[in-house]
């Protein structure tokens, strides 16, 4: 039995390595390789004697260590023939056996003509993600000589992925990386409280999202930001999810519920990344204590960065008197009264069972594109439907079959359907 479980061990581990697909090249390696590679504890020089040399070289025994949220230097030597040759590095930072996720590309930059005794060097930058999944990972290194950039310097990079099947002449060189856990004090990367000059708690104590239920204590004493990114809410692009969020109102009006969505991975809650989910009701859902509830829709855009990120919730008293502005921020800042929940949230492709809904319920919308007005048809009979942008923002609603896009600029738009059989469908709509 242990010969077994040693023998599908080693399968399995082969197997994870095959998971990597391999570029592949016109022309070959001949003048076009790469002599070193120098990060971390790797310093690799490697052959680069004419006709012997591969466009594709191992050196996964090879490893350095890195730390999630660091920044480190990289240097690519290596000879170009005719035309300078493209470098990119590729890291697959979530370990999911591909390079293709947002973020695991860094442009090391461009390699002039020369040959391999006079070969230059160029450095770059790799910037680990402070969520990078820790353990073991592959990092590639991959050149590529580009024709256009002989006569323009400002050409475009001729390296797309790192599995490109239409790459010119170059080579590609694997290695290892081992990431280990930020050590960084949460909320970082994200702001926290150091801006706050005054501050009460007033908790948040439910969030109900995406599936899950988070309760939370509302007795004062909690932490003005609670940690709560071990908690991830799935998600598909395009697609559109209710959030009801429960709180202390200390008996005001307006306290408010905010979401931030950290959309494009950049550590910033962006002023597109904003939805405003209304005012707490004082309808007193907690027992013993003033407090409300409120609910809204957050839409997940289609052009969001799929994977996790960070999911910030504020609610917070608004006010505009003697005690200054108070207001409901990404970053809570001044004199605060309220509190600040962090979770993650994983953004997946665009779940297209919406359209295989649309089969079975007989819903159509047509023409699409379209130059003007839009047809939808409900053999159920129409309930409502909601026009969103890209970015989540409701454009329109009613309940007429019959749709007037005529103010709308050209581009693509989500329209939600829901039938009077209570489906739902949401599929791009196409202004021309």
């Amino acid at each position: 039995m242990k010969r077994i479980t040693t023998l599908s061990t080693v399968i399995l581990a082969s197997l994870m390595d095959a998971q990597y697909c391999m570029p592949s090249f016109q022309y070959g390696a001949d003048s076009n390789m790469i002599t070193n590679v120098t990060f971390g504890n790797i310093n690799n020089t490697s052959p680069f004697q004419s006709g012997s040399t591969t466009t594709y070289e191992d050196f996964t025994s090879l490893s350095t260590d890195l730390q999630a949220g660091n920044n480190y230097t990289i240097s690519v030597k290596g000879p170009s023939g005719t035309f300078p040759s493209d470098v990119k590095v590729f890291i697959d930072f979530n370990r999911n056996g591909s390079f293709d996720d947002a973020g695991e590309s860094f442009y090391i930059g461009r390699l002039e003509a020369a040959t391999p005794a006079n070969a230059f060097t160029i450095n770059g930058t790799i910037a680990v993600p402070a969520n990078a999944a820790s353990g073991k990972t592959r990092m590639r290194v991959l050149k590529n000589s580009n024709v256009n950039a002989y006569s323009d310097p400002n050409a475009a990079s001729s390296i797309n992925t790192a599995c490109d099947t239409g790459l010119r002449a170059g080579q590609a060189e694997d290695y290892t990386v081992m990431i280990s856990g930020n050590n960084a004090v949460f909320p970082f990367p994200y702001c926290g409280s150091e801006n706050i000059t005054s501050l009460t708690v007033s908790e948040i104590s439910k969030v109900e999202f995406a599936g899950i239920t988070n309760d939370s204590s509302i007795n004062g004493g909690s932490d003005v930001i609670e940690d709560f990114t071990g908690t991830v809410f799935n998600v598909s692009r395009g697609n559109e999810y209710p959030i009801t969020v429960t709180g202390g109102t200390h008996g005001q009006t307006t306290v408010s519920a905010y979401a931030y969505i950290d959309f494009n991975h950049n550590n910033v809650f962006d002023t597109d990344e904003i939805f405003n989910l209304g005012y707490l009701d004082n309808s007193d859902p907690v027992s013993g204590q003033q407090s409300g509830i409120t609910s809204a829709p957050i839409m997940i855009p289609v052009n969001a960065m799929l994977g996790n990120t960070r999911f910030r919730l504020v609610k917070a008293y608004e006010s505009n008197s003697w005690m200054g502005i108070l207001q409901n921020l990404p970053c809570p800042s001044g004199w605060f009264i309220g509190q600040a929940e962090d979770y993650t949230i994983n953004i997946q492709p665009e779940n297209l069972s919406t359209r295989e809904v649309s089969k079975s319920s007989s819903v159509g919308i047509y023409p699409n594109p379209t130059t003007g007005s839009l047809t939808i048809k409900a053999l159920k009979g129409l309930e409502k439907y909601e026009i969103y942008n890209i970015s989540g923002q409701k454009l329109l609603e009613g309940n007429s079959n019959t749709i007037s896009l005529d103010h709308f600029t050209s581009g693509t738009y989500l329209i939600k359907i829901l039938t009077k059989d209570k489906q739902i469908q949401t599929e791009k709509i196409i202004k021309k």
